[in-house]
Order: structure tokens, then sequence, then C-alpha cells
């Protein structure tokens, strides 16, 4: 019996063991560190958010110049449904279809005043470009790994070529 692959693999099994109870944990404990009503309450009872201030994601639909506003659908369990956004800066740089985050004040049933908005995807065609630009560096990564290095199953190492 090779003590060796034994050892490596007590390891992995050891680290993975520990990165899942760590994700456990932190489940457990996510409405401590989450102080916003989930998008999922904001949409089945928004009379009760009245007032809060709320963090959500959202696609832009429409953008109003004019008033400094826009239109964002926002995706919950529950299904979407669509708010306007106030105080949205135009100077963002962004259209719609693009993704936008939002922390501000609930202020009805279909109003935010916006404290803060940042841009997750300026356009609809930047989530093509990011999977496209990873996947050549996953395949990229993978060849400069198979060049230098030799994976041995049966002992559970790595070494070079």
């Amino acid at each position: 019996m090779d003590w060796g692959a034994v050892g490596r693999l007590s390891i992995a099994v050891l680290l993975l063991g520990g990165v899942f109870g760590m994700g456990v944990h932190y489940d457990s404990n996510a409405g401590t560190h989450y102080p916003y009503p989930d998008t999922t309450e904001v949409k089945v009872s928004p009379e009760t958010q009245t007032g809060t201030e709320v963090f959500v994601f959202g696609t832009i639909e429409e953008i109003n110049e004019a008033q400094n506003t826009a239109r964002i659908r926002i995706e919950t369990d529950e299904g979407p449904f669509t708010v306007e956004v106030t105080k949205f800066s135009t100077q963002r740089n962004v259209q719609p279809g693009g993704v936008v985050q939002v922390v501000g004040t609930f202020q009805s049933e279909s109003v935010i005043e916006a404290d803060t908005v940042r841009v997750v995807n300026a356009a609809e065609s930047s989530n093509i470009y990011k999977y496209a630009v990873s996947l050549v560096a996953a395949v990229l990564i993978v060849v400069v790994f198979v060049q230098y290095w030799r994976v041995n199953v049966r002992t559970l190492s790595i070494g070079r070529r």
C-alpha cells in the first residue's frame, strides 16, 4: 500500500470537509450577515418594506434621462417584477439589457430611491464576452499545466515532465 497516496487523499478529504463545514456554518448564519430584505419579500409584501433599505440586482428595461430614473426588472423565486429607480445617474454608460445593483430606500410598491447604483454588466453582450474570455483562459491554463506536469492517477501525484 502506498502510504503517500493515502496521506495525500486524506489531506484532500480533510480540506474539502473543512470547506464544506464552513459553507454550512455560513449558510446557517446568513441572516446575521445580510441586513437587507430578500427580493422575494419585497415582491410578496411591498407594504411592509416601505422605508427600509434594500439591495437588489436588476436588468435595465428603460432609462429616462430627463427625469434621472430607470425601470429595472428584478428576478425572484416568485417571478420577476419591475421597479422604478429614482436618482439614477445617466452618466453610468449603461444600456437597456445591462445589469445593475442598487442600494436604496424602498419608497412604495414600485419605487426605489437609489443611494448607490453600480453597473454589473453595461450591456447584454458583456456576459458573452466574460464567458468567452474565461473559456480561453481555462483552455490556456490546462494546456500549460499538461505541458509542464504529468498526473499519475495510480499514486495520486503530480510530477514534472
